[in-house]
């Protein structure tokens, strides 16, 4: 079910190419942002790296931002912020337990990359001081 919902999603948005079935886990460029889609029966599984925080005399603004955002979901849709395993770059997680249709499937990614759209301009912001 998974990649022929991948093909699907990528013929929708005009992405040539053919998914590898293969691979569990499978990589889109958005924007300048990899996002890792990881079959995950009878779910997904959704990762991207937003890269370093703003560099700033004292992070505990910015990291008191993410937590408020990982708050019920609000504003991160569901998705989980939090930092790599060794502490340096903001990374954005979410685990969808079942995926029952191609619109599920879709939303699911659609809410993932507006996530990963709204942090990384959080951070853009937040590393210019605004």
């Amino acid at each position: 079910m998974f990649y022929e919902h991948l093909t699907k999603l990528l013929k929708e948005l005009e992405v040539e190419g053919t998914v590898p079935r293969d691979r569990p886990t499978i990589t889109l460029n958005v924007g300048e942002t990899p996002i890792e889609i990881t079959d995950s029966p009878p779910g997904i599984e959704l990762f991207a790296n937003l890269g370093l925080p703003p560099e700033s005399e004292s992070l505990e603004p910015f990291y008191t931002k993410l937590l408020r955002g990982n708050f019920l979901g609000q504003a991160t849709l569901r998705a989980a912020l939090g930092l790599d395993a060794e502490g340096r770059n903001v990374v954005i997680s979410a685990a969808i337990p079942t995926v029952r249709s191609y619109r599920e499937f879709r939303d699911a990614i659609e809410d993932f990359v507006n996530a990963v759209a709204f942090w990384n301009d959080e951070i853009v912001t937040n590393a210019s001081g605004g």
